[in-house]
């Protein structure tokens, strides 16, 4: 008999990922099966999120109130018939429980009991997951509406705050009801996706970073010559664009962005124009500094990188790139144990203290700025954390904003190997660094660390690199075609 295909929250994570995920894992053919990448243990380990050593964290976060572990047995109606019973007892908390109705199946880390009435007595269930987060990613909102609706399918009552709990206990809650839209939006494409209807192409780094199937969406886009090939435009411009017949990247091109805006909501004529010049630099190959660069030329140069384990909710080393007037010094804060963190942390503010009044931080993205929010949280900050916050400039925000590459994807990566920079260590991304961390924690071989420091090093040069760039071929607005003046592309 084959196995049921039950619609599971997975889905929805997968969904938002890469929305042919759902898609090829049940229906992709021979050919396309040679392009799925296979996911490590790790990656599998750290999918959605999750938090490493989870009934450790569920423990610690209930110490008063021990949650009943509820049977797994991979028979997703006997594992419900089990839960079931726990639930009608009164469970306090129930851990691992399976929800199973018709063709929909899910397990939220946590049911944790309500008083109030429901079909199973003067109390009910609402789901809670434990995850490494400290924002509900929209994702996770889907999911645990998921498990809302089978809650409410078998307790006849709407749990409508589910909540997710982090490392630091911190419940994060929401009123479910208010994203039901978009649960229903993400409902009906799934519905069609387990009906065997493909979604038309959609291109996110996301396909090749979290998900198996990256080189799979990629050639399909690319043998339709697709829109989707055009950076940063998301699922909803992509069907308007569409709709109004722009369906590949040689319509782009001609496109009006005059005619095309307010055609369709949030269709702009700004937007547009980027999108078709997007487009000329992918059909030509070219780079075009839209808009003047102006960087900061007083003050100390900065560059910084974050490494963090992600499923501990750990950061484990700062690298910065000093530019001063006896040249470039790299120089790393670490935690060389989960517990040092704190450590790290005082070490790096106690530096604060000896920059110079000024500084330009360059990093790339906003992750960097999140996490020091973070650990101020956890351990405080300081009137120079402060100023260090006010002085970070963020290279992705200038170079989105001012340049347009013959790229896919803007990650720093992908810009900096196309202007020349190359990673030359072992390690090469950033889950694989958290991968090697966990191997340095087991093992202790320093050699592992050090590879982890080359990389965080390679990764703060890059930044460099690219703000170097920026300063010398995007100072004024222009164009350039192969062959490029600077090298590598």
């Amino acid at each position: 008999m084959p196995k049921k295909d039950y619609l599971t929250a997975t889905d929805f994570y997968r969904y938002s990922k890469c929305p042919h995920w759902p898609y090829y894992e049940r229906f992709a053919t021979k050919d396309e099966k040679k392009l799925k990448r296979a996911l490590t243990d790790f990656e599998i380990k750290i999918m959605e999120d999750g938090v490493a050593h989870e009934e450790r964290v569920v423990a610690s976060l209930f110490e008063e109130q021990s949650a009943v572990e509820a049977p797994q047995t991979k028979d997703a109606e006997k594992d419900f018939k089990a839960t079931l019973k726990l639930m009608k007892q009164g469970a306090p908390l129930i851990y691992q429980g399976t929800l199973t109705d018709k063709d929909w199946s899910g397990r939220p880390d946590l049911l944790e009991r309500h008083e109030g009435t429901s079909a199973l007595g003067e109390w009910y269930y609402v789901p809670v997951d434990v995850k490494s987060t400290h924002h509900i990613h929209r994702y996770q909102k889907m999911q645990l509406i998921f498990y809302s609706i089978l809650l409410d399918r078998i307790q006849r009552r709407f749990p409508n705050e589910p909540a997710i709990i982090n490392n630091d206990g911190e419940r994060l809650s929401f009123e479910a009801r208010e994203f039901m839209d978009k649960f229903e939006d993400n409902l009906q494409e799934l519905k069609k996706i387990r009906a065997g209807e493909i979604p038309d192409p959609v291109l996110r780094k996301a396909c090749h970073d979290s998900g198996p199937w990256g080189a799979a969406c990629e050639k399909l886009a690319k043998d339709k010559n697709d829109i989707a090939l055009i950076y940063k435009l998301d699922v909803r411009k992509l069907a308007q664009l569409r709709e109004i017949g722009v369906r590949t990247v040689a319509d782009a091109v001609v496109m009006d962005p005059a005619i095309l805006d307010g055609a369709a909501p949030g269709l702009t004529m700004h937007g547009m124009e980027v999108a078709k010049m997007q487009a000329q630099a992918l059909q030509n190959d070219a780079v075009f500094a839209r808009e003047p660069v102006y960087l900061p030329e007083e003050g100390l140069e900065i560059h910084f990188d974050i490494e963090s384990d992600l499923p501990n909710d750990v950061d484990y080393l700062y690298g910065f790139l000093i530019r001063g007037e006896k040249g470039d010094e790299y120089k790393p804060f670490v935690a060389e144990r989960l517990e040092d963190e704190e450590k790290m942390w005082n070490e790096f503010l106690d530096w604060l203290e000896t920059l110079p009044k000024k500084y330009t931080v360059y990093h790339y993205a906003p992750y960097e700025k999140h996490r020091l929010i973070v650990l101020e949280n956890r351990y405080g900050g300081s009137k120079e954390l402060e100023r260090f916050r006010e002085n970070m400039l963020d290279l992705k925000v200038v170079s989105s904003k001012s340049v347009v590459f013959p790229l896919y994807f803007y990650g720093l990566k992908n810009i900096a190997k196309f202007l020349g920079f190359e990673w030359k260590g072992d390690v090469t991304g950033g889950g694989q660094s958290i991968e090697v961390f966990e191997k340095y924690l087991d093992t202790g071989d320093r050699a592992l660390l050090d590879s982890i420091l080359q990389y965080n090093e390679e990764d703060v040069r890059a930044t460099a690199h690219l703000k170097d760039w920026l300063v010398e071929y995007a100072s004024e607005r222009q164009g350039y075609e192969r062959p490029y003046p600077w090298s590598g592309g």
